[in-house]
């Protein structure tokens, strides 16, 4: 019995120091500040802002996004679709109140993106397309701005 014992309490000591998984290895963070303004009786209104970073993984099937989405006079929440290669992958509409300097200060609800996306294939370039609602008296006018990040490992 003495040997049964000896030999489960190998196999389970073996078990547990077994090799973890690779982690990814990111590279470095591409700053993201992407300004949403909209115009209207020559004055100019800031309707948000998307702020923070993309790093793209070493293994070419993984990217993070740490990104702040700043409402600041957009009339609805302001929407941040991602892209990869080209076409759509992920989208966020944050509003949880935070409300960090990098907003601009003053009011308004903001949200943060911190997330490790993984992707079925390579990675090249991730696309962020940052939209809002502009409101100047009766007239509703949405505005975009996108910008896009290559990936310095393919």
């Amino acid at each position: 019995m003495t040997a049964l014992s000896a030999a489960t309490l190998a196999v389970l000591l073996g078990a547990s120091l077994a090799a973890a998984p690779a982690q990814a290895a990111y590279g470095p963070a591409q700053p993201v500040d992407i300004q949403l303004r909209g115009y209207s009786g020559g004055y100019t209104t800031l309707v948000g802002r998307l702020v923070g970073s993309v790093r793209f993984d070493d293994g070419n099937s993984l990217y993070r996004l740490d990104l702040t989405l700043c409402r600041q006079s957009s009339y609805t929440s302001t929407k941040l679709t991602v892209t990869v290669n080209g076409a759509a992958h992920q989208w966020y509409s944050r509003e949880d109140g935070y409300r960090p300097a990098a907003c601009g200060g003053g009011h308004g609800l903001s949200g943060v993106v911190n997330v490790d996306v993984p992707y079925a294939g390579v990675v090249q370039n991730v696309g962020l397309v940052y939209e809002g609602l502009h409101f100047s008296g009766s007239t509703a006018t949405p505005v975009s701005r996108s910008a896009f990040y290559d990936n310095p490992f393919n």
